[in-house]
């Protein structure tokens, strides 16, 4: 069977009503998998990403939950069991943005970034892992700002939760090995999503500055997101996506 035949398994994308979410939704529809659109504000995309993901020919079910509230994530998860017995591929992938000097970030910032970004990500996994089948993936969405130095400044609360996602990622990869589930994470570089597009100035200097002098987009991250959750030799991994920066 191809890596990438996937009817009849079911992927929970967290934080994917739009962007780099949207996009993981629907490149598992395509390859056949059944997806859960998870939204905690964008409720009017959310169900736009469900129904073009049902044009595919996959069920698709639309949960709201703040995955950073215990009591939410585990009504995401029970949500997704319930419609489809079990979870083959978890992509952790809630998140938010901000550009603001470390002298400036206060508590109330930092709280906001962990919450969703480090304490989300735990909660759906630890109440996902009962219902994760064996030889199933979980993805977990870091940043190459996680994984590099900050190409500018007012990241570091930002960079330190996509950091702690890495190390989340490599030692529960070994945790779960012999349980038959992956652990992986993806690092996108600079992406054409609409928080980043709102969140950093002077987008097109930045695109010179890569590479391949191009700023890569949801679908390009939404690939290698695919691949990481299917691979099944590839665990306690981080695949920087990037355009070579």
């Amino acid at each position: 069977m191809s890596f990438y035949d996937l009817k009849g398994k079911t992927a929970l994308v967290t934080g994917s009503s739009r962007g780099i979410g949207a996009a993981t939704v629907i490149a598992f529809a395509k390859r056949g998998a059944n997806v859960v659109v998870n939204y905690n504000t964008s409720r009017e995309k959310a169900y736009e990403t469900a129904s073009k993901a049902r044009s595919y020919g996959v069920d698709a079910i639309v949960v709201k939950a703040d995955v950073g509230n215990w009591e939410e994530a585990s009504k995401l998860v029970d949500e997704t069991v319930k419609a489809f017995g079990g979870i083959d591929y978890l992509v952790n992938n809630a998140g938010i943005f901000q550009l603001k000097p470390f002298i400036e970030t206060g508590p109330e910032d930092w709280f906001k970034m962990l919450k969703t970004h480090v304490l989300g990500a735990m909660n759906v996994t630890r109440r996902a892992l009962p219902y994760i089948r064996k030889g199933g993936g979980i993805v977990n969405i870091s940043s190459i700002v996680g994984v590099k130095p900050s190409p500018g400044p007012g990241r570091v609360a930002y960079s330190t939760a996509k950091a702690a996602l890495v190390g989340f990622t490599t030692s529960l990869a070994v945790e779960l090995a012999d349980k038959g589930i992956r652990v992986n994470a993806v690092a996108p570089g600079l992406t054409l999503t609409e928080m980043i597009i709102k969140g950093i100035p002077n987008l097109d200097e930045r695109a010179k500055k890569i590479p391949v002098k191009r700023i890569g987009t949801p679908e390009e991250i939404a690939e290698a997101i695919v691949f990481m959750a299917v691979h099944p030799y590839i665990t306690g991994e981080v695949l920087v996506v990037s355009g070579g920066e």
